[in-house]
């Protein structure tokens, strides 16, 4: 059975549409837990309205998403759990096809594409996914975010029923997946399932730089750096140096996604760290990047008599951003063949194709261009 948990707080809006499209699912043994977070609306009056059984319906004062969602998850009784916001909804096979996800007893959770609707029930957005092995989250987390569009999982009770919600304003959802993601294996449904609304009253709508920047924070403090820069040969080279690239590193992923404030700290903090020449001529090349200024940056790099891995990579991304492909090409490959397992060159090479000519196995946009 699946337990879907749906807190609800001035949801009147869109209420109803949302939970028909979920007492109308082809796969039809589920309880539908409904969490009345203190809404001041009619939001109780409309889910009142509805009978059937499978229905379990709770009030509480206004405490928050999160609690909510914690609230649900304390009286679920099915197998598989997921949440669905109040404003989004769900295509008729939807938990089907997410319970065909779990084709073995290592899959922990399964999720989906989805399109995105606003207020008036039109689309305007495609968000993909994909599948991602969790030994390189942390470092998909670092340079994009979540690979996951947290609305679309379900997830396996018997694994995730321990952990609990925290407490954040935006991307309580976030947080979740990732303690999960970075421990069980998932699997991902390439079509839109769900259908995530849009509108001024979404609470990722409406928040602050530092709210949007909380995951990186906390991240930041809680991960050690080898977990998620395993680049840097951390017993080879002293103490100093590691921590000089280490800091580098997550600040250039961090400018590429406009947090610079964050940046400019990481910067500031590797100063110290700085032991020699060869340390400062990274320190200006990676600055040089955050700073857009590429072709600085690929004379700095060029220099090197004997570049390692980690340079070749970001000697190639300064040619990369000057739209020299060929020379990008070959550093890349450099880097690779210093160091296989190199995430980041591979990555950079899947972004020169892409750049050049992008060809996808799914063509149904194609139809209609």
């Amino acid at each position: 059975m699946i337990s879907v948990i749906l807190p609800v707080y001035n949801g009147e809006a869109f209420i109803k549409e949302t939970i028909e499209s979920i007492l109308n699912q082809t796969e039809e043994n589920f309880e539908l837990i409904i969490v009345n977070d203190g809404s001041t609306d009619k939001s109780e009056e409309v889910i009142k309205s509805f009978t059937d059984r499978r229905i379990r319906y709770f009030l509480q004062e206004n405490k928050g998403v999160a609690a909510a969602r914690n609230k649900g998850l304390s009286h679920c009784k099915g197998d598989f759990i997921t949440f669905h916001d109040a404003d989004d909804l769900s295509l008729k096979n939807r938990f089907e096809k997410l319970l065909e996800g779990f084709y073995g007893e290592d899959i922990v959770f399964v999720h989906s594409d989805m399109l995105l609707i606003n207020e008036f029930n039109q689309p305007v957005g495609y968000w993909q996914s994909n599948n991602i092995h969790p030994s390189e989250l942390f470092s998909f987390f670092i340079n994009v975010g979540t690979p996951y569009n947290n609305g679309t999982i379900m997830y396996r009770k018997e694994k995730i029923i321990n952990n609990k919600i925290p407490p954040y304003v935006l991307g309580e959802d976030t947080a979740f997946v990732m303690n999960i993601a970075v421990n069980y294996p998932s699997y991902h449904i390439p079509e839109p399932i769900y259908l995530y609304r849009r509108h001024s009253k979404n609470a990722s709508q409406n928040n602050s730089y530092e709210t949007l920047v909380q995951h990186i924070k906390e991240f930041l403090a809680q991960t050690e750096p080898s977990k998620f820069l395993k680049e840097i040969d951390w017993s080879d080279e002293p103490k100093e140096r590691n921590q000089l690239k280490a800091n580098l590193i997550v600040g250039v992923a961090l400018s590429k996604r406009g947090l610079f404030p964050e940046t400019v700290k990481l910067f500031d903090e590797a100063i110290p760290f700085i032991t020699d020449q060869k340390d400062r001529d990274f320190f200006e090349g990676m600055k040089a990047l955050v700073e857009k200024r590429f072709h600085d940056a690929e004379n700095i790099f060029s220099q090197y008599e004997e570049k390692d891995h980690i340079i070749e990579n970001y000697c190639g991304e300064a040619l990369l951003h000057q739209h020299k492909y060929n020379e990008a090409y070959i550093h890349f490959l450099n880097a690779l063949k210093l160091k296989a397992d190199y995430v980041t060159p591979t990555q950079n090479l899947k972004a020169i194709g892409q750049m050049i000519g992008l060809n996808l196995v799914d063509k149904y946009r194609n139809k209609y261009y």
